[in-house]
């Protein structure tokens, strides 16, 4: 299997749980995606949750150096959250729902190694919140009573929630809109038209 085969593997994987979860998608979904045989796959990934732990790997990876772009190229903690919410637009179109969000809706059903991917892949993003939110408190770009932590929980929730919503309803606006308002009333000001692209 040559390295582009498998890499095609893992995106249809990671395509495959961010549709319909862990537990929906099997090797047989992929041999008809590639259209290659359950043995080339098993080759490099002998089981399901192997296969599992290298996407969300990966995906985390892809996803603290997407954190380290939109703080290279944006000053102001302001531009950068609008930045961060912006990525849970990845996928609307695909109905493709944040792999977090989908791995953490069916935690009861995954292996104890995914249990702590996905708790750390929501680590990154409540640690990666907290800090540029304190910037920004520090700054005076944000005010919030009860600090950047809270804060953090409060943004990090209503993505997750408006990601399930809007893709319900179809609508882009409802992913972003949640968030907007939180951050109106922390004092940042709308810097992007919900809903547009990044």
């Amino acid at each position: 299997m040559t390295t582009p085969t498998r890499d095609q593997l893992l995106v249809e994987a990671e395509n495959l749980i961010r549709r319909g979860g862990y537990s929906a998608f099997s090797y047989a979904h992929l041999t008809e995606k590639i259209g290659i045989t359950k043995a080339s796959i098993h080759y490099h990934f002998p089981t399901k949750q192997r296969l599992a732990e290298e996407v969300v790997d990966l995906a985390q990876a892809r996803f603290a150096e997407a954190l380290k772009g939109i703080e290279a190229e944006n000053t102001l903690v302001a531009d950068q959250l609008h930045q961060y919410a912006m990525l849970f637009l990845d996928g609307f179109e695909a109905s493709l729902r944040p792999l977090c969000g989908a791995l953490s809706a069916e935690l009861a059903a995954l292996p104890p190694s995914l249990h702590e991917r996905t708790a750390a892949y929501f680590r990154l993003h409540l640690d990666w919140l907290t800090r540029v939110l304190e910037k920004g408190i520090t700054a005076g770009e944000l005010q919030w009573t009860n600090g950047s932590a809270a804060l953090a929980r409060l943004l990090l929730s209503t993505l997750e929630g408006g990601s399930l919503i809007g893709r319900a309803l179809g609508s882009r606006e409802d992913v972003l809109q949640g968030f907007e308002q939180v951050l109106a009333l922390a004092g940042a000001p709308a810097v992007q038209k919900i809903g547009t692209s990044l």
